[in-house]
């Protein structure tokens, strides 16, 4: 859990508070969104492609917070999305498999930035379930995507960076590092951006999936692996990446009419019931968002501690239920 304790540690130094008017404002504005064939460092998020092997990458660009999502990355993160998925549709772009990547060799996504997750509980139930909806509705873009995407787990993908993680297509990790982070629980709050579902999906097991959200399971890449969650393992985080780019080679090298109507197919089936889910998860974290004890668990894992967390029965902080 040291690596875990790490990033929640980073993530929290690094505050953003964006109003749903300044994140829809910024989805209209295509900010901070770099369409290159090299990677900006001021950059959000980076989109290049590789004419050659018909493969792009997708880059989360912020490694000093360990890629951390905040509102002003869903909106260039969507972006991106709505753009390139505009021109695979068109053809402005020859592209059969995407690769999506975490900046740095330190984490896929730390998830949620916890600071500007505590900064919600000034907010009204309502007004954090409509931020909660966008946030969630930004990230998940990721499957409107007419081609497959492969995750590259080069570090650890926590919280909101593993539902991330789950929602695309295929995934490459790590093996022996501690990765794949159901913590929300430990957090004190609901799970979100669809992860109740996808896991559900992946694992093919709701008493294994409803256990790992429970307890706030991190998993390592070989565990994950042997449950499915992870398609391929390597044994040095220096190999994730060029390991994604191979899978995406392969899936890229077959019969692209074959591979967009298969991928729309599976995801299809897969999606079956996913509105439903964030719906309520959105609203089920907004109530977490309410109550007095919530950053509490954040709190305790900074300080390697037990988490002190307040009865169910306790009264909700009056900021967010009185608006």
């Amino acid at each position: 859990m040291n690596a875990v304790r790490g990033i929640l540690r980073v993530s929290t130094t690094k505050t953003c508070s964006q109003s749903f008017t300044t994140t829809t404002s910024l989805l209209r504005q295509n900010h901070h969104v770099r369409f290159l064939t090299t990677s900006s460092s001021d950059s959000l998020v980076d989109w290049h492609v590789d004419s050659a092997s018909k493969v792009g990458t997708i880059t989360l660009q912020s490694p000093q917070s360990f890629n951390a999502l905040t509102m002003e990355l869903g909106a260039a993160f969507h972006s991106t999305i709505t753009q390139i998925r505009h021109d695979l549709t068109t053809g402005r772009q020859n592209v059969n498999a995407i690769v999506l990547q975490g900046a740095g060799d330190k984490a896929f996504s730390a998830g949620g930035n916890v600071a500007w997750l505590q900064s919600l509980r000034h907010n009204s139930i309502p007004e954090n379930e409509a931020l909660m909806l966008q946030f969630y509705r930004s990230f998940l873009s990721i499957r409107q995507l007419p081609v497959p995407v492969v995750a590259a787990l080069q570090g650890p993908a926590i919280g909101a960076g593993c539902c991330l993680a789950m929602a695309c297509d295929l995934r490459v990790a790590v093996a022996d590092t501690k990765l794949l982070g159901f913590t929300f629980s430990k957090l004190g709050i609901h799970s979100g951006l669809g992860g109740t579902h996808l896991l559900q999906r992946l694992v093919g097991s709701s008493s294994k999936a409803n256990e790992w959200l429970l307890t706030g399971k991190v998993l390592t890449g070989r565990e994950a692996h042997q449950w499915g969650l992870v398609n391929r393992l390597v044994d040095d985080v220096r190999d994730v990446k060029p390991a994604a780019v191979e899978l995406a080679h392969e899936v890229a090298r077959q019969n692209p009419m074959a591979i967009r109507t298969m991928i729309a197919t599976l995801r299809y089936q897969q999606d079956q019931g996913l509105e439903e889910s964030i719906l309520m998860e959105a609203k089920a974290q907004a109530i977490c968002y309410s109550r007095n004890d919530w950053g509490e668990g954040v709190q305790a894992a900074i300080e390697k501690r037990d988490p002190e967390f307040d009865d169910y029965h306790t009264t909700p902080a009056t900021t967010a239920t009185n608006k």
